[in-house]
C-alpha cells in the first residue's frame, strides 16, 4: 500500500503541490522509467508510479486524511500457456489491464476493444521493433490472449516466449 506521504516521496514532489504539477512530475517519471528506456527495471518503476499517483488523487478526494490508503490492489492469477495467457478475468477487464501492459513492454499502436484486438510495436533490445498482434477470448471464467509477433525489419523479431513473458509479469503485477 502506498499512503500520500509516499506517494509524494515517490513522486519527488512537495506535498503542497497541485493536482497539475503532481500529474506534470508523474508524466515525466513514468516516461524516463518506461520499460523501453529503463529496461526490465522500468516495469517495477512504471507499477510504483502508478500506485503513487493514485495515492496523489485518492487524497484529494480526501483532504481530511492525511494517512488515506489505498485498498491493497487484486491481481487475478496469470498463466503463461505456449504462446498465449491466461487469465482468470472477464475480457473486458483483461483488454484494459492488457492494453496497459503492452504500452509498458511497447508502443500500443492500435487498439479495438468490440474485437478484443490489441497491436503493439516491441523491440526488447532488438535494433528493429517488431509488430506484436494479441486477440482475446472469453471462456467462461477465465479469458486468453493469443499472440503472433511479425519483425518489421530485417533483423529476427524478439523471442515470442520472452514477450509474453514480460507482458505476464507486468500483468502478475498490476492491480485487477
Amino acid at each position: 500500500m502506498v499512503d500520500f506521504r509516499q506517494a509524494c516521496q515517490i513522486l519527488g514532489v512537495d506535498p503542497s503541490v497541485s493536482l497539475a504539477e503532481a500529474q506534470d512530475r508523474y508524466r515525466r517519471l513514468v516516461r524516463e522509467s518506461h520499460p523501453d528506456i529503463a529496461g526490465e527495471q522500468g516495469a517495477e518503476a512504471t507499477i510504483r508510479l502508478n500506485l503513487a499517483m493514485q495515492a496523489f488523487e485518492a487524497h484529494l478526494a480526501h483532504p481530511g486524511d492525511s494517512h488515506a490508503l489505498l485498498p491493497e490492489p487484486t491481481v487475478d492469477p496469470v498463466e503463461v500457456v505456449d504462446d498465449a495467457l491466461r487469465v482468470e478475468a472477464p475480457p473486458d477487464e483483461l483488454y484494459a489491464r492488457l492494453a496497459h501492459a503492452l504500452d509498458i513492454v511497447g508502443d500500443l499502436t492500435y487498439a479495438d476493444a468490440s474485437s478484443g484486438y490489441l497491436e503493439a510495436v516491441v523491440a526488447m533490445g532488438n535494433p528493429s521493433p517488431s509488430q506484436l498482434v494479441v486477440s482475446l477470448q472469453g471462456r467462461g471464467a477465465h479469458t486468453e490472449a493469443f499472440f503472433t509477433l511479425e519483425a518489421l525489419g530485417v533483423e529476427q523479431p524478439p523471442d515470442l516466449a520472452d514477450v509474453v513473458a514480460a507482458i505476464a509479469e507486468v500483468l502478475a503485477t498490476t492491480p485487477s
